[in-house]
């Protein structure tokens, strides 16, 4: 489907006039939002043919939001839902876009579409759509014309060399595998497979059409965007010239504007998989995306929970913080895991106390926090490196055929199978289980300005008797309102140990717990220092101090 009437669409290019001012990334709708990341195909099938689709969903939203009617015990009480794409695609997992306006007619049709967003709104429910602008389908219409003949109409819009580039150039997401492949009489440029080619971004008709599509999904009611390989969107050079470049930054404003301008309260989230430092250049001047996933925070925070040791994660939020701490600290979106990575429980080697003191840290941190389907019962997907087994179905009873999941033959299973209880009919009807867990951190985020404020400072925890690893201590704060966050990563007690606050003192003696595992008691004051008796192995505490 080709959606802009022509190359003069308003695209927002270099020389256009100047919009209208952008609303506050500090305004957004998402700042005490939680999301939750689904794979459709992997979530709830309504047809029985095997793959999760969008009847399914819609049919399970009132075990995510806060939906009339339903008990919040009974529901997991997220905010936002964001979906991997579902855009008509070759591929299972739809990284290979062939039509940016329709809809992967094994997950339904648009008017399907439409009801999963009316009742996903009715439902306190957002809609966030994956959006793959980077590349394309090999399959797209566009690259099929573009490799046609050297004077397509389309021939533009991707990146093409007539001689073989440099020995410089290489894939540049890792692996030093190829990065340009021949067709046709010519060679081409992919950064992830020869079936995606690279769309190019820096041609105003690429960009035009691309925030059509945009401008089509939000007309139909979709409150935002998770925008896939963002460093990689623009190249100038191999190597370092393929990735975070100063034209990818003025496409963002780009189309940051573009849309804005007609849906003001649009989200962009960014996937750059790159250091801290670098994600934060994303932010702009406050002009580029909203929201940013932390990917060196995520692995440090696993790591700390399947080490036992939390050196690692200090010095990611450290770094974190010299980072964002002068530009905005909600600019981040803290997770465990996603599609792309071995699922948190499985790093963990099925330790459920890992996995839930890595949840309570999670919502400790600053930003919004992304949830990934599964990661609240403990699913640990399958046992290999294959992306499929990271993807794995949801199990929403394993009392019933396929866990629920479908009346059919799944469309992937994977060749272990999950530890007894890790089912949400399981897990709901038990109070100590993960899902529950997730349930009161998500109400716990909601209830608390300070935990979803940028208020944020990372102490330190002084032990009477030095250990391996001392407990992390995390200050959130808001409104003359502050909790104190305090985690044992290690696999055994802390004993005794202080946290010495920043002026002033606490107004509540003894402070209070909120929610907490393993803290017999609460901390004893003395002026503004926070005397612990113990923290049990893989014990956290949320305390509040005001």
């Amino acid at each position: 489907m080709v959606l802009s009437a022509a190359l003069a669409f308003a695209c927002g290019c270099a020389g256009a006039p100047a919009g209208p001012t952008l609303p506050s990334n500090t305004s957004g709708w998402w700042r005490d939002k939680v999301v939750y990341e689904v794979f459709v195909r992997s979530y709830a099938d309504s047809d029985g043919d095997g793959v999760g689709d969008l009847k399914g969903l819609t049919a399970r939203l009132p075990d995510l939001g806060r939906c009339a009617g339903v008990a919040a015990t009974n529901s997991l009480g997220v905010d936002a839902l964001w979906l991997m794409p579902i855009f008509p695609s070759p591929s299972y997992h739809g990284y290979d876009v062939t039509d940016y306006a329709a809809i992967n007619p094994k997950y339904g049709t648009l008017p399907d579409f439409d009801s999963l967003v009316s009742s996903a709104h009715a439902c306190d429910l957002k809609i966030v759509l994956d959006m793959v602008l980077n590349h394309s389908s090999s399959q797209h219409p566009w690259f099929i014309d573009s490799a046609s003949d050297p004077a397509a109409a389309h021939r533009g819009w991707y990146v093409w060399s007539d001689t073989l580039a440099s020995p410089g150039w290489s894939s540049p997401t890792g692996g030093g595998g190829a990065a340009w492949f021949w067709n046709n009489g010519a060679w081409y440029y992919a950064a992830f497979s020869p079936a995606m080619p690279d769309l190019d971004l820096t041609n105003p008709a690429v960009e035009a059409e691309l925030v059509a599509a945009m401008k089509f999904w939000l007309k139909r009611g979709v409150d935002g965007f998770r925008l896939d390989a963002v460093p990689y969107y623009v190249e100038t050079g191999p190597g370092a010239g393929q990735r975070n470049q100063p034209a990818t930054h003025a496409f963002l404003k780009r189309i940051r504007a573009a849309l804005q301008a007609e849906y003001p309260r649009t989200l962009l989230v960014a996937e750059a998989w790159q250091s801290a430092p670098t994600v934060a250049t994303y932010y702009g001047a406050g002009d580029e995306v909203q929201l940013a996933f932390t990917f060196d925070l995520a692995a440090r925070l696993v790591g700390a929970a399947a080490s036992g040791n939390n050196g690692d994660l200090m010095n990611a939020i450290d770094d974190a913080e010299a980072a964002l701490g002068g530009i905005d600290r909600g600019f981040q979106a803290p997770f465990l895991t996603n599609h792309d990575q071995v699922r948190v429980m499985r790093q963990l080697r099925a330790d459920p106390a890992a996995a839930r003191t890595a949840a309570a840290a999670l919502f400790a941190m600053a930003g919004t926090p992304f949830i990934y389907y599964g990661e609240e019962l403990g699913m640990q997907g399958g046992p290999t490196a294959d992306d499929k087994d990271k993807r794995t179905p949801y199990r929403w009873n394993a009392a019933l055929q396929n866990a629920g999941f479908t009346s059919g033959v799944p469309w992937y299973s994977a060749s272990t199978s999950e530890a007894a209880g890790t089912d949400l009919a399981a897990q709901r009807a038990d109070p100590t289980s993960l899902w529950n867990l997730y349930r009161s951190l998500v109400a716990l985020r909601h209830a608390w300005p300070a935990l979803h404020e940028v208020g944020f400072a990372r102490l330190t925890a002084v032990q009477a008797t030095a250990t391996a690893s001392s407990p992390i201590a995390l200050l959130r704060s808001a409104a003359g309102k502050r909790i104190l966050f305090v985690a044992n990563f290690a696999t055994s007690p802390s004993g005794a140990f202080s946290v010495t606050l920043p002026l002033p003192a606490p107004a509540a003696s003894p402070p209070s717990i909120l929610l907490g595992e393993g803290l017999g008691t609460p901390p004893a004051v003395n002026s503004a220092t926070l005397s612990f008796a113990n923290l049990q192995p893989r014990g956290f505490a949320f305390v509040s101090l005001d």
